[in-house]
């Protein structure tokens, strides 16, 4: 096996973990008491904590009109240059695509599965 491909890093970089809530202002409350600091962003929808290199977020589905499994969840969060190709990719490697690509306000993501049954969210940020 090549080193080549080990030495340049991995071809992602890990941004955020995010949970969902049902509740985001007893979210927040909870979380910045236990982190002992106020979160990055809040919002209805989204709300972070900023930690060295990757942030912990905070999801309500319900404000996008969706669903989300409460409790035992997490869903690591990859930013990608091209998310055509890497859907292209992504969508052969993964055992099953949970959606395709949604854009929303220029951030544009997809979510497959991973062997284990975890949901995974790969997106880029349009530059424009």
């Amino acid at each position: 096996m090549s080193t080549d491909s080990q030495d340049s890093g991995p071809a992602m970089e890990l941004t955020t973990v995010y949970v969902g809530v049902e509740d985001m202002d007893r979210a927040l409350e909870f979380y910045a008491e236990l982190f002992g600091t106020g979160p990055a962003t809040a919002d209805d929808r989204f709300s972070t904590f900023a930690f060295d290199g990757v942030d912990f977020g905070l999801y309500r589905a319900g404000a996008d009109g969706g669903e989300f499994a409460f409790g035992d969840n997490c869903v690591p969060n990859f930013e990608v240059e091209d998310v055509e190709a890497e859907f292209e990719r992504v969508s052969e490697l993964a055992p099953a695509v949970v959606h395709g690509i949604v854009d929303v306000d220029g951030y544009r993501c997809f979510h497959v599965r991973d062997t284990e049954g975890n949901t995974i969210e790969i997106f880029g940020v349009d530059s424009e």
